[in-house]
């Protein structure tokens, strides 16, 4: 008697995460110029079921035809669809606690076309709509069961990857995007930036810090850059033009309008309350 053992471990891409179906829209479209918003911010799977057009996002045109994929990353911008015959039928998958990620980098792209060619993935998709409209009893778990599978299909067939954005993991995630700005905000910096450094969608990156510090990552900027100022005008002769360059500011003039629109003075204002005292 031959046998043959597989071992499998335990651990593997999904197993100690909470990746989430959040919700399903199927689409129905016969003309172009349709515009679609996709709502929270969370990433899509996009599947086209039937015809072919293209899709188009931030400047961003994919071409697509029958059982192609689309990913997105959070973000809440519109789509608008082009019709190449006479419809175009597909299905927009919300994911939460998920971002894609190309050969280890951030995706640039607002959207990305992914020809899997897996006929597993294929099934799964059918299955997994087959379920929600049905909606039978579990079937919120077996749909997230579906969805993993076909996500590791498309790692597996692709340079995609699937970084897991779990609560603990977003909230280091802010964190780093904080002491970050605390320790550079004399520099020149931007959301593009921020969104490099920290390897997250900038999007999704703006509601997250929001979420966590109450404010978006540019008005945490600003604010740490007005008390920085407020310090050099207590205690140096500094010119505010040469202040405003210490800190970062582009002008003189945005500088003074920052200022004042956080402490409803001008610097000069405030400089001369301070000697006051």
């Amino acid at each position: 008697m031959k046998q043959l053992r597989y071992t499998i471990q335990q651990y593997n891409l999904f197993s100690k995460t909470q990746i989430k179906l959040s919700h399903a829209n199927l689409y129905h479209c016969e003309d172009n110029n349709y515009d679609i918003f996709p709502g929270y911010p969370y990433s899509k799977l996009l599947y086209v079921l039937n015809g072919s057009g293209q899709f188009i996002c931030d400047g961003t045109c994919v071409p697509v035809k029958e059982k192609d994929f689309i990913i997105t990353n959070p973000h809440k911008h519109r789509f608008s669809i082009e019709v190449d015959h006479d419809s175009l039928d597909f299905v927009i998958l919300g994911i939460e606690n998920l971002n894609f990620i190309i050969d280890d980098e951030p995706m640039r792209e607002a959207i990305r076309g992914v020809s899997l060619d897996s006929p597993v993935a294929d099934a799964l998709m059918t299955y997994l709509i087959q379920e929600i409209q049905e909606q039978k009893k579990e079937y919120e778990a077996i749909c997230n069961y579906y969805l993993n599978v076909i996500l590791i299909e498309l790692h597996r067939h692709t340079n995609i990857f699937c970084n897991i954005s779990t609560k603990e993991k977003k909230a280091r995630d802010c964190r780093f995007v904080r002491d970050y700005l605390d320790k550079h905000f004399r520099e020149n910096i931007t959301l593009d930036l921020l969104s490099e450094k920290s390897s997250m969608n900038k999007y999704y990156l703006v509601h997250s810090f929001t979420k966590n510090f109450g404010c978006s990552p540019i008005n945490y900027l600003n604010e740490k850059r007005i008390e920085e100022s407020k310090r050099l005008l207590e205690t140096t002769n500094y010119s505010i033009a040469e202040i405003a360059d210490q800190i970062g500011f582009s002008s003189q003039s945005y500088f003074s309008q920052s200022f004042k629109k956080n402490t409803y003075m001008t610097p000069n204002e405030y400089r001369r309350s301070t000697r006051l005292l």
